[in-house]
């Protein structure tokens, strides 16, 4: 009886302590999983807030376009009309490749600040820039090898925005249909409309107190979300005015999908707005040097790094080489060409591509330039480095002095030879990081020779910069100048 009364007080222990046990697994497993969910929750709203920011302060000019460009619905050309007729739609006038401005806020544009990635911005905002995730704030390089934005540039205009569209009556182009741009956070549809006459364009800025200016020289003057803005605007009117006929046919086409393609009625081919994609390349020599270069007409003392358009069948690693050889005759290492960053650069139709690309090693003496000949020096490992006497030349106009020119020739990379080829470029030459860097940060008016790159708004800027902030990042700030 005994034996009978202890065993079953054991088994009953036995169960009570299983029990505990099972809820203190379940317990942590609950606690495991809430934990869990918290975690993904706070991942995604992380990354969702960062998303946003980064949509907002994108690095690159023309890159921060702040409508939902609603890419289905614009399919419907009743909703297109219906949106462009309602009360709140804001639409702005251009002409061809001129946009119309203005210093009157009233009539600048506000995006909307509702959930989503769009910017939050309104055209007259103090400041275009703001820190980028993972970023710096001085044209630097984040932890994950991006280049950052460059440093805030004031809007000093703002595209002129009109509501309701039947303001502008009967001045709006016969042939070009309103041009929808997108939906705003808060739905609001945007629109711009070409205007029919030069007459009627003098009119509607004379009313507005405003002016027609080219969206390519108006965007440096406009917060980064209107320069997007406006240069899709006028980039797609001056498609519209260029593409009302089809080229084998003759037949007038059509638009449609809210202005963003054109339907020829004989053949049924639609045409789309083209890209001219292009390759922009910083071209270096070791740690030390890289490759500038100055075209006739542009202002003195500009230099910027090498462009051009692909040619049919071309890789954009084999047009950066080919680029890069026509207008310097530098040979460029194919391996070591790396992709960067891209910008829209609708003026009118252009994609702007970046890469840095390093010289070949092993072309010095057989390029295209020239050979090899007078004064040399020895590498860091004893080996003979020879220089053409461009070469020499081009280190002492970067502010080596004649007497450092022994000790910079035994630190330095063998240099090719660039020469300017005809029709091409002006003036190629190589820079030292160092003079760069000082003469970037004296600005064109106290740099040597008025010496400028192009401004803070373009990728050659970037590229620049990029590369410099690597090499000093405690010393890079926003030298923008010049154009672009």
């Amino acid at each position: 009886m005994l034996q009978h009364v202890a065993s079953s007080r054991a088994t009953l222990a036995l169960h009570s302590g299983l029990n505990r046990l099972v809820a203190l697994a379940l317990s942590n497993q609950q606690l495991a999983t809430a934990a869990a969910e918290r975690s993904t929750a706070d991942s995604k709203a992380n990354a969702s807030s960062q998303a946003k920011q980064w949509y907002e302060q994108s690095s690159l000019f023309y890159s921060n376009y702040p409508l939902n460009r609603a890419a289905d619905a614009r399919r419907d050309a009743d909703q297109v009309l219906a949106w462009f007729n309602s009360p709140n739609a804001r639409v702005t006038p251009v002409n061809g490749s001129h946009i119309l401005v203005t210093k009157d806020t009233q009539t600048a544009a506000f995006y909307g600040d509702a959930e989503g990635v769009s910017p939050s911005a309104s055209s007259n905002s103090s400041s275009n820039d703001a820190s980028i995730p993972g970023t710096t704030s001085n044209n630097g390089s984040s932890g994950n090898g991006q280049e950052s934005a460059p440093a805030a540039v004031q809007a000093t205009s703002q595209p002129v925005f009109i509501s309701p569209a039947a303001e502008l009556g009967l001045a709006l182009h016969p042939d070009v249909p309103p041009l929808f741009l997108g939906l705003s956070n808060a739905s609001t549809p945007f629109f711009a409309v070409q205007i029919a006459s030069a007459s009627i364009a003098n009119d509607i800025a004379s009313h507005y107190n405003a002016k027609w200016v080219s969206a390519r020289t108006a965007g440096p003057e406009l917060s980064r979300v209107d320069a997007a803005l406006m240069a899709v605007a006028s980039g797609l009117a001056q498609w519209h005015l260029d593409a009302q006929y089809h080229g084998s046919t003759g037949s007038k086409t059509q638009p449609q999908d809210g202005g963003y393609s054109r339907k020829c009625p004989t053949s049924g081919r639609v045409l789309y707005p083209r890209i001219d994609p292009a390759i922009i390349t910083l071209v270096t020599a070791g740690e030390d040097w890289c490759l500038l270069g100055s075209k006739s007409g542009w202002p003195g003392g500009r230099y910027s790094t090498l462009a051009g358009f692909l040619e049919l069948g071309e890789t954009l690693e084999q047009a950066l080489c080919r680029e890069v050889a026509e207008e310097s005759g530098v040979v460029v290492d194919l391996h070591s060409v790396r992709y960067v960053a891209s910008q829209p650069w609708p003026f009118p139709r252009s994609l702007m591509v970046g890469f840095y690309a390093s010289a070949a090693t092993d072309a010095v003496g057989n390029n295209k330039g020239g050979g090899n000949g007078g004064s040399s020096g020895s590498s860091s490992d004893g080996t003979s480095v020879v220089l053409s006497q461009q070469g020499r030349k081009a280190m002492m106009d970067s502010g080596i002095r004649s007497e450092e020119v022994s000790t910079a020739l035994s630190a330095c990379p063998v240099l090719q030879t660039p020469i300017p080829q005809e029709g091409e470029m002006q003036d190629v030459r190589w820079f030292h990081r160092d003079w760069l860097l000082q003469a970037i940060q004296q600005g064109p008016a106290a740099a040597p020779g008025n010496f400028q790159i192009p401004g803070s708004y373009s990728l050659a800027h970037h590229l620049i910069t990029g590369w410099l902030y690597r090499l000093h990042p405690a010393t890079v700030s926003n030298g923008s100048s010049g154009s672009s």
